[in-house]
């Protein structure tokens, strides 16, 4: 599982990732002549291309693309073995939307990733950091007030786009968009009080011992991830009058999880 730390509400949530669009067509079979936690294309393996080993930035997205680009259709993603036999699942994934930028093409490429690494029967998770993507990098606090006094000077939202494009925040509206292609809900029962969490740093930082302090970059990364994701929902709420709702519960995947006022307190613009 490939698992979002964030904090809302004075709590610590886990957030699940996964590409929208993504099906189990076979469980523990195995196909002739693909092998186990690869990626097939319009009959091309990622297992027989030079982005298998290449040490390239979002290979296999970039692989998935230039073997699509006669034929854009479905492709299919094979896990690992299951343990103790030669057996695998079989994945069917849509079309990967159209390049925005790095950060989000690596985000793509972690929960393909996640499907290719998972053991059918084992249940293993990742962490993903928005700040290790870069995508803080991209959502810096200049274009964000260039998208304020657009949105707030020219009323008429026909105008946006070109007005964002030659102010070069065009990219902002597009990777809401992107994001859009993921399904990011709360794991029940998994959530801890912030309080409590601070309270065992405390109480456990002294001891300075590797789990000490792979818990403290669990929470570290779970507070950026909070800022990181206040600035995606503050510039949904210009653009559409509402807050992001990418995380959500999972019982009611229509509730937005990450409230208004929690995003709109976790984003402060610190422009000089």
């Amino acid at each position: 599982m490939l698992i979002l730390p964030i904090v809302n509400k004075n709590r610590v949530l886990n957030v699940r990732v996964k590409l929208k669009g993504t099906e189990k067509i076979r469980s523990a079979i195995k196909f002739p002549g693909a092998p186990e936690s690869d990626v097939i294309v319009n009959g091309k393996k990622l297992s027989e291309s030079h982005s298998f080993d290449s040490r390239e930035k979002n290979a296999t997205i970039n692989f998935i693309r230039n073997n699509s680009i006669l034929y854009p259709r479905n492709f299919l993603v094979t896990t690992r073995m299951v343990a103790d036999s030669d057996v695998y699942d079989v994945y069917e994934v849509g079309q990967p939307p159209r390049k925005i930028n790095d950060s989000l093409d690596e985000l793509y490429d972690l929960a393909l990733t996640d499907i290719r690494k998972e053991i059918p029967g084992i249940k293993r998770g990742r962490y993903l950091s928005f700040k290790k993507i870069g995508l803080d990098e991209v959502l810096t606090d200049e274009k964000i007030q260039m998208l304020e006094r657009i949105v707030g000077d020219v009323k008429d939202s026909s105008q946006w786009p070109g007005l964002f494009e030659k102010a070069g925040i065009g990219d902002l509206p597009k990777i809401l968009d992107f994001l859009n292609n993921f399904d990011c809900t709360v794991v029940e029962h998994t959530s801890i009080k912030e309080e409590d969490v601070e309270h065992i740093i405390t109480t456990l930082e002294p001891l300075c011992t590797r789990e000490t302090r792979n818990f403290i970059s669990y929470y570290n990364t779970a507070m950026v991830n909070r800022d990181i994701y206040g600035k995606l929902s503050y510039i949904n709420k210009l653009l559409y009058g509402r807050p992001l709702s990418l995380i959500q519960s999972n019982a009611q995947r229509q509730k937005q999880l990450v409230k208004t006022s929690d995003t709109e307190l976790e984003y402060t613009r610190n422009v000089a």
